[in-house]
């Protein structure tokens, strides 16, 4: 009876030792990282929140956005192993339809989503995006256009630089592909109408790289991009109504050719995708944003987010 008595307390004092190692096996300090494929942290789903998810997904869609969704998917794969995120430039149209279709997890877009052409998609907003009108340097004196200006170009009304107070140098209007959300854009809040120009002077570029190369290239050309492009580019903006594409004038809509950035789901996001979307918005990601010219949604006033909501 003694000897057990002497056993009973070892084994107790194992069994405890056994406990204590466990649990500091599943210390905080241990890397996220090592969820099972497919799984979430508790925190997945708040925006800006850090949460390690393994698996795979694809991105497709906005060639405005792309660069912020590239840059921020090379940084959360670099912090979080196990995460592969591809992200396909192809435009807004292609990236919604890709979303819907079931060929991409995420769909990014310039513009709101049609309920009717592709139902079930959930819309989450993660920046705002600014675009400008640029024109070859070869044009001369022209550092202004009016919207009705803008509009006579692209209806084909005005054919020469010398009918909106430039050199006489043919007009060659650049237009972006029809499924374009920076095309939406420029049409909606820009034109307030549709593109009608066509001719020989008149061409398209697909994506944002694209219009950048063939303005540049192409004496008399004008078209539009995002304003991160311009800089980079070596392109000429001009103000539109005598109103500076600036962070205070987009904020405060003064300035209109600019819009909201979605990242579309099919159904509720899940898994590694509600990861990436939730990172999209957090401090580093914001960061990244500013630098390449993306504004914080946050700061706009009510009145500017007011104005890019769709009308019923």
């Amino acid at each position: 009876m003694s000897k057990q008595w002497r056993i009973a307390p070892i084994l107790a004092m194992a069994m405890a030792l056994v406990m204590l190692i466990s649990a500091c096996g599943g210390s905080a300090d241990s890397p996220s990282s090592s969820s099972t494929p497919g799984t979430t942290a508790k925190t997945a789903g708040t925006p800006g929140s850090y949460n390690c998810v393994q698996g795979t997904i694809a991105t497709n869609g906005s060639t405005a956005l792309g660069p912020l969704v590239k840059k921020v998917a090379s940084d959360y794969q670099n912090k979080c192993s196990g995460a592969n995120i591809s992200t396909a430039l192809t435009g807004s149209g292609a990236g919604l339809t890709a979303v819907s279709s079931g060929n991409a997890q995420i769909g990014n877009s310039d513009v709101f989503a049609n309920a009717t052409k592709t139902p079930g998609l959930v819309d989450h907003q993660v920046t705002t995006v600014d675009f400008a009108v640029v024109i070859n340097s070869k044009v001369t004196g022209v550092t202004n256009l009016t919207a009705a200006q803008i509009k006579d170009i692209y209806t084909g009304k005005a054919t020469n630089w010398s009918q909106v107070g430039g050199p006489s140098l043919q007009i060659v209007a650049v237009s972006r592909p029809s499924g374009s959300g920076t095309r939406v854009t420029f049409e909606q809040f820009v034109l307030e109408g549709k593109e009608s120009v066509g001719g020989p002077t008149h061409l398209t570029a697909s994506t944002t790289g694209d219009v950048a190369k063939t303005v540049s290239q192409t004496a008399g050309a004008i078209s539009y991009v995002a304003t991160s492009a311009v800089a980079s580019n070596n392109l000429t903006a001009v103000t539109i109504d005598g109103v500076q594409d600036t962070a205070a004038n987009v904020q405060s809509n003064s300035y209109k050719f600019w819009n909201i950035e979605h990242m579309y789901t099919k159904g509720p996001a899940t898994g590694l995708a509600q990861a990436f979307i939730d990172y999209m918005q957090s401090d580093t990601s914001k960061q990244a944003a500013k630098t390449l010219g993306f504004i914080d949604i946050s700061t706009l006033s009510a009145a500017a987010v007011a104005a890019k909501q769709p009308k019923s």
